[in-house]
């Protein structure tokens, strides 16, 4: 998978060696500095494949239920689409979905185990390919966790003998189609804790709002995909415009992307980083910052054109995106410069960082043109400058340390990540 290539000199696939099992080697998972925390989330992959095959097989989807599911389906694709802009610098919450939350849990609500838990899938594969790309791990960890809550809350309906939803709803089933909310948020919120840890009450209080709101917009939805399926468009309309305007709090405010590269523009990049040093303050380690210097880009913008040097740049920001993890800032700080905030990280896991993205930039190819002896390519690499974030130091002196250190790794012969030297 993209997110986690890595290069390795002289790397070649054996014979007799399926692909499947070379790719499940080279999973970042199995670098991940501590082994239980690796099997926790292999553990919880294992069990939402099978819980998900055992309710299937309990419950086997309906074809009178294709009908909502091809409803809640296209609502959420289209929705989702039109959130793009925000979703991709939406701080992770609990929930991984995002907006697509309501329309999953509706699914849970209206929709046998099999089907709701193909909205969670095709969630996750419209988060891969148009939203934002986390590492391979990351994203089945995370659409395994949803499946598992959405399962969980499920089974507590049918516990509870909760009737299906129709055109009036009695008290005790609106309570209880709550309470399920609760629970759905609940397990999701559990598995991930596990997982990453718990959150300061302060920074988590916003992501708990985004994604209780969420969860509780699915409520008049499913009804709506039931009882009355002309009101869902009016419900996914209102869905992105409460989104776009500001129901989702957790999200990085007045961020302009940049139109080449999708990454952001210099001036958001610095507003967004300075904003996240004011909200860690002075506490755990890091942040740190990068530096990507393209070594002698003017050259190859020269004699290929404009329009390979922009798919270049384009290349080189999409592996950024690949690598660095969905909290991270990744912008545009000139012509063939960019720059990466990478909050809570120290000098020395940066610049293991910042390596892998040199490695796998190095690695990257952009198509020339078609000729008789096959296809042209052409690659660049990348100087990269690291600094930490020193005791007394702003945004502007640790900027300053990181380019230092690009101009010394571009001294040195280009191609090479230095780490700026720690200051006092």
């Amino acid at each position: 998978m993209v997110g986690d290539s890595t290069v390795a000199a002289g790397g070649g696939r054996r014979r007799g060696r399926f692909l499947p099992a070379v790719a499940l080697q080279r999973w970042a998972l199995w670098r991940l500095p501590r082994r239980g925390h690796t099997w926790y989330l292999v553990a919880v992959d294992v069990l939402a494949v099978a819980a998900v095959v055992l309710a299937a097989i309990r419950f086997p989807p309906l074809a009178v239920m294709l009908v909502p599911f091809a409803l809640l389906a296209g609502g959420m694709l289209v929705s989702a689409e039109l959130s793009r802009p925000v979703e991709r610098h939406r701080e992770d919450t609990l929930l991984g979905p995002g907006v697509d939350t309501p329309w999953i849990f509706a699914g849970v609500l209206v929709l046998r185990p099999g089907l709701a838990v193909a909205l969670v899938a095709l969630s996750a594969l419209h988060q891969w390919f148009r939203v934002r790309r986390r590492p391979v791990y990351r994203q089945v960890f995370g659409a395994a966790a949803t499946a598992l809550a959405g399962l969980v809350a499920g089974a507590f309906l049918t516990a509870t003998g909760a009737r299906p939803l129709g055109e009036v709803l009695e008290a005790r089933t609106v309570v209880l189609l709550a309470a399920a909310g609760l629970v759905f948020l609940a397990v999701n919120a559990a598995l991930v804790t596990a997982a990453d840890g718990p959150r300061r009450p302060r920074e988590a209080l916003p992501g708990h709002a985004f994604d209780a709101a969420m969860t509780a917009f699915a409520l008049p939805l499913a009804w709506a995909v039931v009882a009355a399926p002309l009101l869902v468009p009016v419900l996914a309309g209102a869905t992105v415009v409460l989104h776009r305007g500001g129901l989702g709090h957790g999200r990085r405010d007045h961020v302009t992307l940049d139109p080449g590269t999708g990454v952001l523009t210099a001036a958001s990049w610095r507003g967004a980083a300075e904003a996240e040093l004011d909200r860690q303050g002075r506490h755990g380690p890091g942040p740190a910052v990068l530096l990507l210097d393209l070594d002698h880009f003017r050259q190859l913008n020269d004699r290929y054109g404009v329009r390979i040097g922009d798919a270049v740049l384009r290349a080189v920001a999409d592996t950024l995106r690949d690598e660095v993890r969905a909290a991270d800032l990744v912008g545009r700080s000139g012509g063939e410069e960019f720059a990466v905030l990478l909050p809570g990280t120290g000098p020395f896991d940066a610049t293991a960082i910042a390596e892998r993205i040199r490695l796998k930039i190095a690695s990257t190819l952009v198509a020339l043109k078609a000729t008789g002896d096959g296809p042209q390519f052409v690659g660049v690499t990348v100087s990269i400058g690291v600094a930490g974030r020193g005791p007394a130091d702003d945004l502007a002196d640790t900027l300053l340390a990181a380019e230092a250190a690009v101009l010394r790794a571009k001294a040195l012969g280009r191609n090479r990540t230095i780490c700026a030297e720690p200051r006092s």
